[in-house]
């Protein structure tokens, strides 16, 4: 089995910085399953990246594990709780199965976006705070 990269524990903060194509949209994609199997509600996660495309992307893979998760057997889905750090137990995996139904179902989806229009929208919302005329 591969070393789990810190980045995917969802009780510490972590930056991760690297070159494209070495795993950082793998890590956000296994760090926001373990948020969400640990009862992080959807719409309290603001996941926020360079791009568009990016952000896009991270969504569409979140959907995509999700759905693995949930149309897997059950040794499918032990190694892939065990890909991203989890011990797998009757109850997590119970947790695992519901989260596609879960995404589909929220008011909310996953809050991605750009560092750019997120630093918008806090101007946008605070402009004096942000001595804006």
């Amino acid at each position: 089995m591969t070393e789990i990269p810190l980045a995917t524990r969802p009780d510490r903060s972590f930056s991760v910085i690297a070159s494209a194509g070495t795993g950082k949209t793998w890590q956000l994609v296994a760090r926001l399953t373990r948020l969400l199997l640990h009862g992080a509600p959807l719409d309290s996660i603001l996941a926020i990246t360079f791009t568009r495309k990016a952000a896009g992307e991270m969504q569409q893979r979140l959907n995509q594990r999700l759905r693995e998760l949930l149309e897997a057997d059950d040794r499918q889905l032990d190694e892939a709780l065990s890909r991203i750090g989890e011990t797998p137990t009757d109850a997590l995996r119970r947790q695992a199965r519901r989260l596609f139904e879960a995404t589909l179902r929220s008011e909310q989806s996953l809050r991605s976006t750009t560092f750019h229009s997120f630093c918008q929208s806090l101007l946008q919302r605070f402009p004096l705070e942000a001595g804006l005329p």
